[in-house]
């Protein structure tokens, strides 16, 4: 292959070229020895007149805004023969876009990206596109590869060569494409060679990108499908199967595991996908522009909320909680650094524990609760009203008595009639008074069981509302997070130490971790099922598990098989390195832990001390409302008691 070391540009003048940056299929990337700042694009082989006449077409319409977001073809190159055979370019700067909204490479490629990062980059994003679009243009090919971030969230889009070039009298089109990338209407195309592009096509892979990053690498239409058979992104894509929508479950789709949903981010974006995505969206202009997205984007940019244990979690105000540690806690996996340094010394210096533990201590306590008072050594005499109804009930006794006594001396002087009369009016009288005796015993009988009842009731609430115990366990538990904070520095020597001990398997995880499945030539398993993997979060060697990829829909046994094969060659080479300290990454992640612990603990015993006097407050206030409650129940209990052994005396 002959080494090209000098082109000529537009204006005869020779540019010497040095060394090879990077190559893709198309051509090479050059440094140019006058110039730092350019680059240029060779061709490995002649291109066509047609292609030749797109460069020298698109140096022309060159403008600062389309540089300011491209690597647009700022001058043509030709050799001798004045054949078109590359182009000068800006110098590219930053990182591929997957780099950052893939969780596990942005940890390692963008170590300080935030939610609010993802955001920016997002709204950059949509703002390349416009550049695009309000010169006439269309990107077409858009894919992972073409998108570049720097660390300030700025977005360079790549390969306008491929771009959809058109200006008053000529189209230039764009030939090639991705299919998972590409809008329903273009899933069941053969060649990209034919077809016009238009704005409402870029517009989906705008939005889908825009989804990665807001979304964690989740591409929007890799789920669960709830049908029979497989259900590949290029066919969920053609079909209109948005995993994420409102109406995924009508169209047999959820969400893969671990992941958050729509309700984490403002309505108003949420609609933006759900337009971009929908069945109505291959209509003329019906796909959210770039210009909507910018200022949706900004307005959510305006309104991140931060968390208070993990300043690196920032997002939206729609949420109750931080969904980030929500998703850490059932994952496992970490979604973001964070932002502040890792020294432990760099906290609140502020804070004082010796004052703010003065401060708790001076907390009075609420002291015991009053034992409650024993009903049976209260003097009471027996109701008046019970007294009355004995008295009542013993003359009804003793009239009773008499006509029996008279019928007895009368069976004797009158006739056998006079006999019964009198004898039936002695039954009726006893009769009366048994049940006389017998309601009243009925009544005071239930009076007494109410009352026992109101007082074990109030007993209870009494031992329960009036203790201390909820003091005693606030001050508890504050002297165990004043241990806890007095032992942070020892904590962290012991996670260190246990990061020495376990240099092996941190090396060997690292190792893993560098080999993206993405980049990775595994027989069968193409970028649409790469895709699908990452959705399910399974992006390096390091998360190839059996298990994990059953659990991923299409994946049986043959390509589990596969990925554990490639997993397994990965790990064969792996050497281990004794002299090798512990990485800085995984020092840094202790002092983020210990950081935010410290800055957890610091912010609940500075709250202590406001928090046990309410709690002091609350059982005195509830003691003095409830006791006025014990005494009567108590004086009830016992007047019913006294009034019971009235009874059972008479």
């Amino acid at each position: 292959m002959k080494i090209i070391t000098s082109a000529i540009n537009s204006a005869g003048s020779v540019v010497y070229l040095d060394s090879e940056l990077g190559r893709g299929g198309e051509g090479g990337v050059y440094s140019v020895k006058s110039n730092s700042n350019t680059v240029a694009k060779i061709y490995h082989q002649p291109i066509t007149n047609e292609k030749q006449e797109k460069i020298k077409t698109m140096v022309n319409l060159k403008s600062d805004a389309l540089l300011t977001f491209t690597t647009w073809p700022t001058d043509t190159l030709r050799n001798a023969n004045g054949q078109v055979i590359g182009f000068l370019m800006p110098k590219l700067t930053g990182k591929e876009i997957h780099k950052l909204y893939g969780p596990k490479t942005r940890l390692l490629e963008f170590p300080n990206a935030t939610y609010s990062f993802l955001v920016h980059t997002a709204t950059n994003l949509a703002r390349a596109f416009a550049s695009v679009h309000e010169s006439g243009h269309v990107v077409g090919d858009i894919n992972h590869g073409n998108f570049y971030v720097t660390d300030q969230a700025t977005v360079k889009l790549l390969d306008c060569d491929s771009f959809q070039i058109s200006t008053t009298s000529r189209l230039f089109k764009c030939e090639v494409g991705i299919p998972m990338y590409q809008p329903p209407e273009l899933q069941s195309i053969s060649s990209y060679r034919d077809i016009t592009r238009t704005q409402n096509h870029d517009n989906f892979g705008l939005a889908l990108f825009i989804f990665l990053l807001l979304f964690m690498g989740r591409h929007p239409f890799a789920g669960r499908y709830l049908g029979s058979g497989e259900m590949p992104i290029e066919k969920a894509i053609k079909e209109y199967r948005f995993a994420y929508s409102s109406s995924a479950p009508s169209m047999m789709m959820q969400p893969p595991p671990g992941t958050v949903h729509m309700g984490t981010i403002p309505f108003q974006i949420s609609n933006l996908f759900e337009r971009a995505f929908s069945k109505e969206s291959g209509r003329d202009n019906a796909r959210p522009k770039p210009e909507e997205w910018v200022k949706e984007l900004e307005a959510l940019s305006s309104k991140l909320r931060k968390c208070n244990p993990k300043e690196g979690h920032l997002f939206s105000d729609v949420n109750r909680g931080c969904p980030w540690c929500d998703l850490e806690q059932k994952t496992g996996v970490v979604l973001f650094h964070a932002v502040i340094a890792t020294a432990t010394t760099q906290h609140n210096n502020t804070f004082d524990l010796q004052r703010i533990w003065l401060q708790i201590s001076g907390v009075p306590t609420p002291g015991t609760a009053m034992q409650l008072p024993n009903p049976t050594s209260i003097s009471v005499v027996a109701d008046p009203q019970l007294v009355e109804s004995y008295k009542q009930s013993k003359i009804r006794k003793n009239l009773s008595a008499i006509p029996p006594v008279v019928g007895f001396v009368l069976l004797f002087m009158i006739p056998e009639a006079w006999f019964v009369i009198v004898l039936v009016a002695a039954i009726v009288t006893s009769a009366i008074y048994r049940s006389d005796a017998s309601q009243l015993n009925q009544g005071w009988e239930t009076r007494r069981a109410e009352a026992q009842q109101r007082w074990e009731q109030i007993s209870q609430r009494w031992l329960k509302e009036a203790s201390d115990e909820s003091f005693r366990q606030k001050k508890f538990q504050l002297e165990q997070l004043k241990k806890d904070y007095e032992g942070l520095d020892q904590l962290r020597a012991e996670k260190l130490n246990r990061l020495k001990i376990d240099r092996h398997r941190m090396q060997l995880q690292a190792h893993l971790q560098r080999h993206r499945i993405e980049s990775a030539s595994i027989d069968g398993i193409g970028t649409s099922r790469k895709a699908t993997l990452e959705a399910f979060g399974i992006e390096t060697a390091l998360d190839v598990k059996a298990n994990s990829i059953l659990q991923v829909p299409g994946f049986g046994p043959t390509y589990t098989r596969k990925l554990m094969d490639w997993k397994n060659n990965i790990e064969k080479k792996f050497v281990f390195n004794p002299n090798q300290g512990i990485p800085q990454s995984e020092i840094a992640n202790v002092d983020r832990d210990i950081l935010a612990l410290r800055k957890k603990l610091e912010q609940e015993l500075l709250s202590g001390s406001g928090q046990l006097m309410q709690i002091s407050n609350q059982i005195k206030v509830r003691r003095n409302a409830l006791w006025p409650e014990v005494e009567m129940a108590a004086k009830e209990l016992a007047q019913a008691i006294c009034n019971a052994e009235y009874r059972a005396a008479k």
